[in-house]
């Protein structure tokens, strides 16, 4: 006989394992300092992208200026300047990533921790069924 309750928990994890499984596979296969230091090395890479490529875009906006100025220029604080602002932004850019990967791996755990949990009743409303069959039997 077909069990509501076992059906309902069965749905759940059904959706659960469509929606949010997929998402949260990854991180049952890491620790939390492993998971979030991949995510970091990640961040790191694409924010030196983005800032090159922001820099790029502000270079040739304002190449006429760059070009009249680059003789009085003290190239040296130039490159200083910019090398502060890249480590100004990597280090923004690499907090947010830390305080946003480490929520995402911290709401991950809670919904597996409930996937397994559900997991769990559904197999004791299967052996309690199986019991109760055999009881039947005799």
């Amino acid at each position: 006989m077909i069990s509501k309750e076992r059906v309902r928990h069965m749905t759940k994890l059904a959706a659960f394992e469509e929606r949010e499984g997929k998402k949260y596979y990854k991180m049952t296969q890491y620790f939390r300092r492993d998971y979030v230091g991949l995510e970091l090395m990640k961040s790191f890479l694409t924010g030196t992208i983005a800032f090159i490529i922001l820099f790029g875009v502000w270079a040739l906006c304002g190449m006429e200026a760059l070009m009249e100025d680059v003789n009085d220029m003290d190239l040296v604080a130039f490159g200083t300047e910019i090398l502060i602002e890249y480590l100004v932004f990597i280090t923004i850019y690499l907090l947010v990533t830390y305080v946003v990967y480490n929520m995402r791996y911290t709401k991950g755990r809670k919904g597996i921790k409930l996937f397994y949990n559900r997991l769990k009743k559904v197999s004791r409303l299967y052996e309690s069924e199986g019991r109760q069959s055999n009881l039947e039997d005799f």
